[in-house]
Formats: structure tokens, sequence, C-alpha cells
């Protein structure tokens, strides 16, 4: 089986969990405690989907402003992405449209999957985005990139559809390796 290696990118504002997604997807365990990315991480992994190798190289890129500027040069020659937003923190869900702004400014439109993460700490905070939200920015992004924005609700600290992101995006890949 021939293998079809794709570069995605892991965007969001710091802390709403990327770093974990990327650790439980390549295998490894969740540490406690907050440490941010500097810069981007960089992993990878063989996946299977529908009978087909996928090798991802994950990018994990620093939420942080202060790395903006950095981060710009690490888009290059990517393939999709998984914007990742925070329930319990209404900031992230309204820092996805700079997110989407700056990936079409740097790659082009391309393939992303959207993440509500932190659905573990929604009934902690009256600020919550709801799962309608979510729905409605993944419309949104869909209809300014022209390819359907899958949404997904999870929960890394719980393991809660930890590895649908991915899969969703390595389909949508693949189907456009195929056309």
């Amino acid at each position: 089986m021939e293998a079809i290696t794709s570069k995605i990118v892991m965007c969001g504002d710091f802390a709403v969990g990327k770093t974990t997604f990327v650790k439980l997807f390549l295998g490894g365990e969740i540490l406690g405690g907050y440490k941010p990315t500097i810069g981007v991480d960089i992993g990878r992994k063989n996946f299977d989907i529908n009978q087909q190798r996928i090798v991802f190289q994950i990018w994990d890129l620093s939420g942080q402003q202060s790395f903006q500027s950095i981060r710009r040069q690490f888009y290059s020659r990517t393939n999709g992405a998984i914007l990742v937003f925070d329930v319990s923190r209404r900031e992230t869900y309204q820092n996805i449209y700079q997110w989407t702004d700056e990936l079409i400014e740097q790659t082009g439109k391309l393939p992303i999957v959207l993440v509500g993460n932190k659905i573990d700490l929604r009934d902690q905070t009256s600020e919550a985005v709801t799962t309608e939200e979510g729905k409605f920015l993944s419309e949104a992004i869909s209809n300014k990139i022209g390819i359907q924005t899958p949404f997904v609700e999870a929960s890394a600290i719980n393991k809660q559809n930890n590895l649908e992101p991915f899969i969703l995006l390595g389909k949508t890949i693949l189907e456009q390796f195929s056309v």
C-alpha cells in the first residue's frame, strides 16, 4: 500500500488542548500542568483510513500571540488543519475567525476540521460555547473556504473523540489526492 504524506497544522489559542490532542494521537500520555508550545512541535504518525495509508506530519503551532510572526513560516506546504477552541473560554471560539484568516492567508483554502475541546469543563461556566454555536462556526468556515468543515466536540483529557478530527481530516485529504 502506497502511503500519502500529508502535513497538517494544529491551530488555535494557547491552552486550548492542541498539544494534548497530538500527544494522544501519537500514542503518548497526558502530562499534568500546562506547558506552552514554543514556536512549533512536530510529530509524525502512519495512519490507515479506508485501506489507504496516510502519513501525518503534525505541526502543533504555538497559540500565543507573541509567536504569530514566527508561526507564518511553518505553514508552507500544509495540506490540512485542525482548528481547536476551548468551549469553556469563549474568547478562544471568537478567535477562530482570526485563525481561519491567518490559515487562508498563508496556505490558501484547504481542508479544516473544527474542534470544540474541553467539553468536560462546559458546565463550569455560564459563558460556555454551545454545540449549536460550534456548528454555526463550522458552517461559516465551510462557506468561506468552499470545503465542508466538520465540527467535533471533544475532551482530550477524557479521551473523548480525540481520534475523530484526524480521521475526518484524513478522509478529506485522501479524497483530494484521489481526484
